[in-house]
């Protein structure tokens, strides 16, 4: 088995055949396989203007050869819905297992030519290998199930959340649920109570006969360009100072799902190992998959008839490899297709070279591509366990998970206060970042720790234990912020996750305004643990729409296997606050829920 030039697997070939049984096999190959470097990378040319670097991959190596593919495992696609017979997927969909909320049918199928977006997640996760025909998925044999979810226009029929993750009778047998699509916002409404929590994730621990469904989800591409809707059309929510300040626009947080137990949030990273540009950071990321970049070459875009000077003229990382999946089959519809200047790369366009079919993109990237490759490695896990319940799952991805971008720098406002903390270590060791969470998956080291996981101890609940605040607290400067504690005692041993919740009067000055976006908010929020770890929960001059600042709901996940009991402290500061000028607000309220073992 090669080695990487990053931490990464050591198993020999006999140590897997002694873990998994059997020899490698050799199969007929896939002719785009080898542009799907998010699987195999050796650091070969792909589609992109620059090569990807050695190694970043899902670390899959031997898992398929020795027929790890994910068989046996049903995975559902909630999306726009999937070409449930594209020749490169129908073979792993499950018949009459999908359901179409348009038409109360069990073909999911897009009718408009641009929902494109389901097929190409499904080709992640499980497009058919050694077929001779395109690529193949991270689980190229694990059962697709579709939902059209973001595709019903007909507002009597628009499906709840519910019913695309609990209630179909289709999902009886899921044991994966894919979300790749995210919340347009970047504040969270207040209106989500402990019991609506507390219901949701009982409701979503219940699924897959006790063990729970894993689902997954994508953080977001908000890091700089956040769109919001008006009737003259889309705004860019991020302003100026936002964008300045690089600490991602939006943050993970403020999507509502992000911070419930049972959902992972996956982050994206790119072929150099980097954050993708795109990629939504926040407290809540849980582990990073990869979404590439844009995957265009000055070649495709002669060959569709740009100029030079256009070609030449665009940003370096519109070059930077994107993923290889499947497409709506076909060139008049789909991400490749004839249209007139559509083309991007060398495998656009029925005058392709590489495959002349348009059943095929080079151009999917976004978390909505991260999402999938986990989802993918996830099916290779519950293949060889099918026990492992969703809190396995989410622990073994963290412990198993490789550090990419060791080098990710701390952020500093104009004062020297860390506004954003690149890379940390909490008090239990484990490494965390706001970019990646616990670091890019590695399916060899997971499913390895999979096959023989003694599943985690009786989940142990500290229940939302509040601050004692008579008074509010003024939100002082970063030498001087409002602090609340609360106190766990005989809480969870071994923490598996953190929620938080805070209320402030302070009233913040940007709004959702099509003229310069949101402006950027001043406030620093951050977590103490007993340990003495501090996470990032909110960086200063990430942008801000609503008018106070309230965080109703968060997952904090910096804090996986240390201790609960003892005090947790809360600091809010206003990083831009001169000394000894008067608070323009106060933190009123604070509480806080350890769930682990």
């Amino acid at each position: 088995m090669r080695q990487h030039s990053i931490k990464k697997t050591a198993l020999c070939a006999a140590t897997f055949a002694a873990v998994f049984g059997g020899a490698a096999q050799a199969q007929q190959g896939d002719p785009l396989y080898r542009y799907q470097w998010h699987l195999m990378n050796y650091g070969q040319s792909v589609l992109g203007d620059t090569k990807p670097a050695f190694g970043i991959d899902l670390g899959i190596d031997d898992l398929h050869d020795y027929n790890i593919r994910g068989k046996g495992v049903t995975v559902a696609v909630v999306d726009q819905g999937v070409e449930i017979a594209h020749p490169d997927l129908a073979a792993n969909v499950v018949a009459n297992g999908s359901w179409n909320f348009s038409d109360d049918s069990h073909d999911p199928t897009p009718t408009k030519a641009s929902q494109a977006h389901g097929t190409a997640v499904a080709g992640i996760i499980a497009s058919v290998g050694w077929n001779g025909i395109g690529g193949r998925g991270v689980a190229p044999a694990a059962r697709l199930k579709s939902f059209n979810y973001l595709s019903v226009d007909d507002a009597t029929k628009q499906p709840s959340l519910e019913d695309v993750w609990l209630t179909r009778p289709e999902l009886a047998d899921v044991q994966v649920s894919n979300n790749s699509w995210g919340a347009y916002a970047n504040y969270l409404p207040a209106a989500i109570s402990e019991n609506e929590i507390a219901a949701d994730e009982r409701a979503l621990s219940a699924t897959r006969g006790g063990l729970g469904t894993i689902y997954i989800k994508s953080a977001g591409n908000g890091f700089s360009n956040w769109s919001a809707y008006a009737d003259t059309g889309n705004f860019n929510v991020c302003g100026a100072d936002a964008l300045a300040a690089g600490v991602g626009c939006s943050q993970a947080i403020w999507d509502g799902q992000h911070g419930k137990f049972n959902v992972m949030v996956i982050a994206a990273a790119d072929a150099s190992g980097q954050r993708s540009t795109y990629s939504t950071p926040g407290a809540s990321i849980w582990v990073a998959g990869l979404g590439g970049e844009y995957g265009w070459q000055r070649q495709g875009l002669l060959n569709a008839g740009y100029s030079e000077a256009v070609a030449g003229g665009q940003a370096a990382y519109l070059y930077e490899p994107a993923i290889v999946t499947t497409d709506l089959s076909g060139c008049a519809r789909g991400y490749n297709n004839n249209a007139a200047g559509s083309g991007r790369s060398v495998l656009d366009s029925d005058r392709s070279l590489l495959d002349n079919t348009c059943n095929y993109t080079g151009s999917m990237n976004g978390t909505s591509a991260a999402a999938p490759t986990v989802s993918g490695v996830v099916a290779l896990m519950l293949q060889v366990n099918p026990k492992l319940s969703f809190r396995d799952v989410k622990y073994i991805l963290a412990t198993t998970a490789r550090q990419i971008d060791p080098n990710q720098a701390q952020v500093r406002d104009a004062n020297g206060t860390v506004i954003a903390p690149g890379w940390i270590t909490n008090a239990a060791g484990r490494r965390f970042s706001n970019w990646y969470g616990f670091g890019l998956v590695d399916a060899t080291l997971a499913v390895t720790r999979a096959g023989n996981f003694k599943s985690l101890p009786a989940l142990r609940d500290s229940g939302w234990q509040r601050a004692q605040l008579d008074v509010p607290v003024a939100i002082g400067n970063a030498a001087a912020p409002a602090t609340a504690s609360v106190r766990i005692a005989n809480g969870p041993r071994n923490i598996e996750a953190v929620q938080i919740g805070l209320d402030t009067d302070y009233v913040h000055a940007g709004t959702w305004q099509q003229a310069g976006g949101a402006t950027a908010t001043p406030l620093l929020v951050t977590l103490r643990s007993p340990g003495g770890t501090r996470a990032f929960v909110l960086p200063a001059h990430s942008a801000y729409g609503g008018r106070v600042l309230t965080i109703p709901f968060s997952s904090v996940n910096a804090f996986l296997d240390e201790s609960s009991d003892g005090d947790w402290t809360v600091e809010v500061a206003d990083v831009d606050r001169a000394a000894g000028v008067a608070s323009a607000g106060n933190l009123t309220s604070f509480k806080l829920r350890v769930l682990g073992h």
